[in-house]
């Protein structure tokens, strides 16, 4: 175990109770003897991201650490290289349509583009701080093994399966979609190529930023709850009056050695403000491009409706809206939901520290409890905006805005 203490007094008077001696290092990564067992419980999304030149780094498994991947920054760097030509090509292809429509294509496909090229330069730009937060946690990891059980369970990773295979379903739909159309208007097939690689990067490289926010979420909540399991436990035996023996933590806690506990506390909430540095830059992207792409797709869908005979158009740009909005709203529902947790830690900590006879100790806890106070664990866009329940809220009433104006350009341009 990794919580210990030593012929520590309780501060409400109980007996002595001796505790396992600390170990001088820290227990040996789990790939040293479990060799089937992931590095980290992010790593099904870290391959995801490489997969589509997000996240240029790669772990090193006889060092036990995550460090920069060469090859990935050289495909990076290409993919950099490919957009704007591929981009252009598709704008030079969307020039026989007229009026607004032609409007909103150029819009989106631009949008698209600067959208991808700034990912791939903030995956360079950044992957210092990634190697650092994933070395980071894994030392958390090990030094609490404890406060991270089920982190690597299947039920954490659910949320990110089944973001995978909808990312890969609406896909698979746009590219038929789009394949129709080609073969009706006899298009050719550099433009389906170009539309392709739009889709990859619409359904792929730009999904990035959400589906770390769910998974990290996901792990960041399974240990807050950990925490406070173990802070309602030591409340309930302070209540009591009774020894708290029922975990190592718990015990540790008991006999007064709250440095631990506090080092835990501290060690958590430094992981989720430097996720939170990271994603700021990349939720500041793909949230203003959600927001357009699902202006420009429902657009298309009304004026789909109207002016084809056919169901499909209809529906293939309506889930291209789904996907638009949708991974707003998941982020900002998991987001908001570690700002929670994190909120009912500060409560049973000001239980414990009332029942403290000591002064230093209770220092220790009113500035534990002040750090946390302060901390939000909302991801923040730079400062622009917070990813919570209301931010997309707000998204809406801004796309329902600039989709009346729009749908009534429309309506002007069809009566002349």
């Amino acid at each position: 175990m990794v919580l210990h203490c030593e012929g520590r007094m309780s501060p409400l008077g109980h007996d002595r109770m001796d505790c396992i001696p600390t170990p001088h290092h820290l227990p040996p990564p789990m790939d040293d003897y479990l060799p089937h067992v992931s590095p980290t419980p992010f790593i099904h999304v870290v391959r995801w991201s490489k997969l589509w030149g997000c996240l240029p780094i790669a772990y090193n498994k006889s060092a036990h650490s995550w460090c920069l991947s060469p090859f990935l920054t050289f495909w990076v760097v290409c993919m950099i290289g490919v957009n704007l030509p591929t981009f252009y090509d598709c704008i030079k292809a969307s020039l026989g349509s007229d009026g607004l429509m032609l409007y909103v294509m150029v819009m989106i496909v631009c949008v698209m583009s600067v959208s991808a090229v700034s990912m791939h330069v903030l995956g360079l730009v950044y992957y210092g701080q990634w190697i650092d937060f994933l070395n980071n946690w894994m030392t958390f990891e090990r030094q609490f093994p404890t406060l991270t059980v089920g982190v690597r369970s299947l039920r954490v990773s659910y949320p990110l399966f089944i973001g995978f295979f909808l990312y890969v379903l609406f896909f698979v739909v746009n590219i038929l979609n789009e394949l129709r159309f080609n073969l009706i208007n006899n298009d050719g097939v550099w433009r389906m190529l170009s539309l392709v690689y739009v889709y990859v990067i619409y359904s792929f490289t730009l999904s990035m930023p959400v589906l770390w926010v769910v998974m990290a979420s996901k792990v960041f909540v399974v240990c807050l709850c950990h925490i406070r399991h173990e802070l309602e436990s030591i409340v309930e035996c302070v209540k009591y009056g009774v020894r708290c023996t029922n975990s190592p933590i718990q015990k540790c806690i008991a006999t007064g050695d709250m440095n631990r506990m506090q080092e835990a506390v501290l060690d958590l909430a430094r992981l989720i403000e430097s996720f939170k540095v990271i994603m700021g830059p990349f939720m500041l992207i793909i949230v203003p491009h959600h927001i357009i792409s699902l202006i420009c797709f429902l657009y298309w869908t009304l004026v789909s409706t109207l002016d084809y005979s056919d169901w499909y158009s209809p529906l293939s740009f309506s889930l291209l809206s789904a996907q638009a909005i949708i991974p707003i709203f998941c982020a900002a529902i998991y987001s908001e939901d570690v700002h929670t947790q994190k909120e009912s830690l500060i409560e049973p900590l000001i239980i414990l520290k009332s029942t403290m006879a000591d002064e230093t100790a209770k220092h220790k806890m009113a500035t534990l409890i002040d750090h946390l106070d302060r901390l939000d664990a909302q991801v923040e866009g730079r400062g622009f905006f917070t990813l919570n329940k209301s931010m997309a809220t707000s998204v809406v009433n801004t796309v329902v805005t600039y989709l009346v104006v729009l749908i009534q350009f429309y309506g002007g341009g069809r009566k002349r």
